[in-house]
């Protein structure tokens, strides 16, 4: 080609140094990538290493930690906290349809003279508690949603999904009755809502651990026991049928 000769040595020198450069340039990466800080190794799949997200962990100290420790424990423990932490300490009953406030000291006197009226009038005079003041109750059978009571509470700050987690306890706990149903919780008690709580449980995270084991119990445990009492509901017994009937329970077909 125009009389040049063509250098083979040199070409063969370029050839061998793209070969060789791909592997330097990938364990450079390596090298230089802190796989510890953000990434853990997730497995390998033809030869190549697959990073995922590190599964999050919450302090131990963290508001989180002690949560999802207090809904992995006893029933009790977990009634407690709905009732007390969530519902109590953000201005509601712990039946879940009550509103109040706390008094002031003009209401708190009132309240006092009001008691011994009541003393003295043998019940006409009503009765009112010193401390708080009930200002909405919604009618039986009706509860207040979680994101009513979860917006005036001091918790509605917290991780996402803890928040997620206390949002099923609520429903469990006071939707649902633990799986019980009753002449107070029927209107919950349909397809509709059980499935809605399905899709919730189906979004709780596989880890860490302490939350999958949650997921485990409320897949396996609590919403097969919400869907026999449905089925029961809808399919009575005969035994079933005398029991409501000894309970004084009257259900719709």
């Amino acid at each position: 080609m125009n009389g040049k000769k063509v250098d083979y040595k040199f070409c063969g020198i370029i050839v061998l140094f793209l070969l060789i450069f791909p592997d330097i340039y990938s364990q450079d990466i390596t090298v230089d990538f802190n796989v510890e800080d953000e990434y853990f190794d997730f497995g390998i799949i033809g030869g190549t290493t697959i990073y995922a997200e590190r599964p999050f962990v919450f302090a131990p100290e963290s508001i989180e930690a002690n949560i999802v420790t207090v809904l992995n424990g006893t029933l009790p423990e977990r009634r407690n906290f709905i009732e007390n932490d969530l519902l109590n300490n953000s201005g509601f009953r712990r039946t879940g349809n009550v509103r109040f406030r706390k008094t002031d000291g003009g209401e708190k006197a009132l309240s006092v003279l009001h008691g011994i009226g009541h003393l003295f009038s043998f019940g006409i005079v009503p009765m009112t508690r010193f401390s708080e003041i009930e200002y909405d109750r919604l009618p039986n059978g009706l509860f207040y949603s979680f994101q009513t009571v979860i917006s005036a509470s001091e918790l509605n700050n917290i991780s996402p999904e803890v928040i997620l987690l206390m949002e099923i306890e609520y429903k469990l706990q006071i939707e649902f009755n633990n799986g019980i149903l009753y002449s107070g919780n029927i209107n919950y008690f349909t397809n509709e809502n059980i499935n809605f709580l399905e899709r919730l449980l189906l979004g709780l995270p596989e880890f860490p651990e302490n939350i999958n084991r949650l997921r485990k119990r409320y897949l396996n445990i609590e919403l097969p026991k919400i869907r026999n009492s449905l089925y029961r509901r809808n399919n009575p017994s005969e035994n079933y049928q005398r029991a409501m009937e000894n309970l004084g329970e009257t259900f719709g077909p």
